[in-house]
C-alpha cells in the first residue's frame, strides 16, 4: 500500500507535460523522475513478486512511458534521416549504465561529500536515495552516467561544467525516452532473470509489447479493440505511430537488452537459457516480420496512389497524396534495418543454442526482408516517388537539390529509394551470412546444446548460395560504378557504404564478412569449396577497397598456398 502512491507520483513526473529546463539541462522533471524510479526499483526490486512486478509494469511504468512518448510535439518527431545507416539524430540521449553496488567506494565518497554540505541531513542516505542524489549530480554536471565517479563531478565549479547541450531540450523523446526504456533493460537484468520461468512468461510479454509499440506501432487488433483497462491506456491514441527517433531508441535498446540477458545465460540452467533464447529470437522474428509486412503495404499504397493520380490504376483510390506516405515508409525501412542489425550482437549464442526450427524461422524472416528490398530498389515508379518527396521537402526549383541529384559520386541518391532499400537489403543479407557462417564453421557440439541436428549440413548450401549471389553482384557493380565513387568512401566502406546508393558500397561490409569466414575455414572445407571460391577471389584482387584486397591476400597465403605446396609466409 505504501509503494503505490510513491510509484504513481514518480510515474506522473515521467510523463509530465511541464517544461523544465535548468542550467542547460532539459526535461529535468521527466528525467529526474525516471532516474528516481529507476533507483528505487533497482535497489528494492528484490522485494517484489512476479505478480507485483506485473502490476508495477502494467499500471505504472509502461503507461507513463507511452504517454510521455505521445506527448512530445517537438520538431524531433519530424526529423528524417537520409539513410537507415546514417542517422540525423545523433543528439538523442543514451541509457544510463547499470549503477555500482551499494558498497561501491565511489558512492561512499559521494555520500561523505553530500553529508558535509551545509543544509544536508546528518543521517546516512538510504541506498536508493544515495543513487538518486548521485544520478542528479551526474546529470547536472554533464557526466557520462558512471556513478562511481560522481564524487569527482560534485567538486567541479558550476561554471566549469561539461554540459552536452541539447538542441531540443523540451523533447521527451530525445532526452527521457532512452533512460526510461533503458530502465526496463536494467530491471530485466537485475531482477527479472532471478525470478525464474514466470518472469519470462508473465513479465517479458509486457516489456516486449512496449518495444514493439516504439518500433512498429500498435497492431490492428489493438487499434480496433484497445488493450488493458482505462488506467493502463489513459491518453493513449490507437492511431499513434512512432517517429524515427523513437524507432532508433527502441531498436538500440532491444539490442542492449538482448546482450544483457544473454550475458547472464551461462549462469542459468540449460533449459532456462534455451527458454530465454527462444523467447528473444521469436519476438525479434515476429517484430521484424510485422515491420516488413507494414513496409510492403506502405510501398504498395505509395505506388497505387501515384499511379491512380496519373490515371494508370483502374481501382478507385481515396487519396492520391502519396508523398505524405513516404516518411512513414522510410521509418518502417529504418525500423527493419535496425532490427536486423540486432542479430549480429548475439549471433554466437543464438547460433549455438537455438534449435533448427528457431533458426529457420529467423532466416526465413530475414530472407523475406531481403527479397522485398531487392524488388523495391529496382522499382522505377517508387524511385521517382522518393525523388519527388525529396524535392517537395526542400521546395521546387532549389538549385542545390538539382545539383545533388545529378552528382556522379553517389551522393545524388541521398534520401532515395535505392539508398534505403539497398541498406536494408545489405543488413538482412549480412545477418543471414553471419548466422549461416557460425552454423557452418563454429557451432559447438556436446554439452552446450541438447538439439540433435546437423547444423553444418543445413547451412552449407544456403551459405554458398548467398555467397555466390553477393560476390557476383558486388563484382558487377564495382566494375560498372566503382570508378565513379569517391575514394574516401572505399577507405571506410563499412561505415560509409550506406551513404551512396551503389550495390558495391552498400554490400562491401557483407563481402568483408564473407571473406573473414573463408579465411577461417578449415582445410577440408576450403578444399571442398575451392572450385567456386577461386574465381571470385581472383576477381576481388582488382577492387578498390583496401580492406577487401588485404583479406584476399590473407586467404591466398593461408588457404590457397598449401594447396599448391607453398607454406604460409608470415608478414
Amino acid at each position: 500500500a505504501l509503494w503505490r502512491p510513491l510509484l504513481d507520483g514518480l510515474a506522473s513526473g515521467i510523463c509530465s507535460s511541464a517544461s523544465s529546463i535548468s542550467g542547460g539541462v532539459g526535461c529535468l522533471v521527466q528525467r529526474g523522475s525516471t532516474m528516481a524510479l529507476r533507483a528505487i526499483l533497482l535497489r528494492h526490486g528484490h522485494l517484489f513478486s512476479v505478480a507485483q512486478w506485473s502490476a508495477v509494469l502494467e499500471k505504472v511504468i509502461l503507461p507513463s512511458l507511452q504517454i510521455g512518448a505521445e506527448s512530445d510535439t517537438t520538431p524531433v518527431r519530424a526529423i528524417s534521416s537520409e539513410s537507415p545507416s546514417v542517422s540525423s539524430l545523433d543528439f538523442v540521449g543514451e541509457p544510463l549504465p547499470l549503477p555500482p553496488p551499494c558498497n561501491d567506494e565511489g558512492l561512499q565518497k559521494f555520500q561523505a561529500m553530500s553529508q558535509s554540505d551545509d543544509g544536508s541531513p546528518s543521517r546516512p542516505l538510504g541506498t536508493s536515495e544515495l543513487l538518486v542524489e548521485a544520478s542528479f549530480a551526474d546529470l547536472r554536471h554533464g557526466g557520462d552516467g558512471n556513478l562511481s565517479i560522481a564524487h569527482s563531478l560534485k567538486k567541479k565549479d558550476a561554471e566549469k561544467r561539461n554540459l552536452h547541450l541539447q538542441p531540443f531540450p523540451d523533447s521527451w523523446v530525445a532526452t527521457t525516452a532512452p533512460i526510461a526504456l533503458g530502465m526496463l533493460s536494467d530491471l530485466t537484468h537485475a531482477n527479472f532473470l532471478k525470478l525464474g520461468p514466470q518472469s519470462r512468461e508473465i513479465l517479458w510479454p509486457l516489456i516486449a509489447k512496449q518495444l514493439v509499440q516504439w518500433s512498429v506501432g500498435f497492431s490492428e487488433d489493438e487499434k480496433k479493440n484497445g488493450s488493458g483497462d482505462a488506467d493502463s491506456c489513459r491518453a493513449v491514441s490507437r492511431n499513434w505511430t512512432p517517429c524515427e527517433a523513437l524507432v532508433r531508441v527502441s531498436c538500440k535498446e532491444r539490442s542492449r537488452m538482448y546482450q544483457q540477458v544473454l550475458a547472464t545465460v551461462p549462469e542459468l540452467e540449460t533449459s532456462e537459457a534455451q527458454g530465454w533464447l527462444r523467447t528473444l529470437s521469436t519476438n525479434l522474428s515476429e517484430t521484424l516480420m510485422t515491420t516488413v509486412e507494414l513496409e510492403d503495404l506502405l510501398r504498395v499504397e505509395v505506388l497505387e496512389s501515384k499511379l491512380a493520380g496519373l490515371g494508370r490504376f483502374p481501382e478507385k483510390i481515396e487519396s492520391h497524396d502519396y508523398l505524405s506516405v513516404i516518411p512513414s515508409l522510410k521509418t518502417r525501412c529504418i525500423a527493419s534495418h535496425c532490427l536486423q542489425q540486432t542479430i549480429p550482437s548475439f549471433v554466437d549464442q543464438f547460433s549455438n543454442l537455438a534449435s533448427e526450427e528457431e533458426i529457420v524461422c529467423v532466416l526465413e524472416t530475414l530472407d523475406k526482408s531481403r527479397l522485398a528490398c531487392s524488388r523495391a530498389r529496382k522499382d522505377e515508379d517508387l524511385a521517382l516517388a522518393f525523388q519527388e518527396a525529396f524535392f517537395d521537402q526542400w521546395g521546387d526549383g532549389v538549385e542545390e537539390v538539382e545539383a545533388a541529384l545529378k552528382g556522379s559520386d553517389g551522393t545524388g541518391h541521398r534520401g532515395s529509394s535505392e539508398i534505403f532499400f539497398l541498406t536494408q537489403e545489405a543488413s538482412a543479407t549480412r545477418a543471414i551470412v553471419l548466422v549461416l557462417s557460425y552454423l557452418y564453421c563454429k557451432r559447438r557440439h556436446g554439452s552446450d546444446t541438447s538439439y540433435d541436428w546437423d547444423a553444418e549440413k543445413f547451412a552449407e548450401p544456403l551459405l554458398l548460395e548467398r555467397m555466390e549471389e553477393v560476390l557476383s553482384e558486388f563484382l558487377s557493380s564495382e566494375e560498372k560504378d566503382g570508378l565513379l565513387i569517391d575514394p574516401n568512401v572505399w577507405r571506410i566502406s563499412r561505415e560509409r557504404g550506406g551513404q551512396v546508393a551503389y550495390y558495391c558500397t552498400s554490400f562491401a561490409g557483407v563481402v568483408v564478412d564473407i571473406l573473414k569466414m573463408v579465411l577461417d575455414l578449415d582445410a577440408c572445407k576450403f578444399e571442398r569449396q575451392k572450385a567456386s571460391l577461386y574465381p571470385a577471389l581472383c576477381s576481388l584482387i582488382r577492387v578498390q577497397s583496401d580492406e577487401i584486397r588485404h583479406l584476399v591476400s590473407d586467404i591466398f597465403r593461408r588457404q590457397v598456398g598449401p594447396l599448391v605446396n607453398v607454406a604460409e609466409i608470415a608478414i
